[in-house]
């Protein structure tokens, strides 16, 4: 299926300006993935749509508010999150100088004016003000929190995308298991463990 049948299958309503959009970006990357180590090289069109809807559905698991994305690369989630819901502030943190070149002309190619880039690690921010914090194939869901913990609170919520169904224990968090819509879509194992201080 291509983009636009995977995304018509999920329950996002997304208009053609949107899809058109989402065309654009996986389109960029495959053209600066040919000068840049943005995403893997054996990676093509189709497997770039399903990353795509992996993310895209991520959207109906957010709270309201601010999100970031740590550890954005290619844009995975935190472009597609831009796309799917252009009124939701959002900011990509990487510490690669040539992905967060990427990040800021694609989001200016883009029009995403609410998403925000910045080159940093995630060791160097300070405080995590925003409601939600997701990641995709960053570190591991213990090794994240460790380097996290003394920089949220309760209010935030940690979306971790996951391709097995593990939950970790983890002191002082409460971890939940959620299904992704795009398990059924793709058939393969896609899910989520969203993660709250206890």
């Amino acid at each position: 299926m291509d983009l636009k049948e995977l995304l018509a299958a999920t329950s996002l309503n997304l208009t053609e300006a949107q899809i058109s959009q989402a065309e654009k970006y996986i389109d960029q990357i495959l053209r600066w993935n040919k000068t840049r180590n943005l995403v893997s090289r054996n990676l093509g069109k189709n497997e770039l749509a399903e990353h795509f809807l992996d993310c895209a559905v991520l959207q109906e698991h957010l709270l309201p508010g601010p999100v970031i994305d740590l550890g954005s690369g290619s844009g995975f989630p935190g472009i597609c999150l831009g796309i799917i819901d252009p009124n939701r502030e959002a900011t990509l943190v990487d510490s690669n100088r040539k992905k967060t070149s990427f990040l800021t002309h694609i989001k200016n190619e883009l029009g995403l004016n609410l998403v925000s880039v910045k080159n940093s690690r995630v060791e160097e921010i300070k405080q995590i003000n925003e409601t939600n914090v997701v990641c995709r194939a960053f570190k591991e869901p213990v090794d994240l929190l460790k380097s996290i913990e003394s920089k949220i609170s309760r209010k935030n919520k940690i979306i971790l995308m996951v391709s097995k169904r593990e939950i970790p224990a983890i002191p002082g968090f409460d971890v939940e298991y959620k299904e992704s819509e795009a398990s059924k879509i793709l058939e393969k194992k896609r899910g989520f463990l969203e993660i709250q201080m206890s």
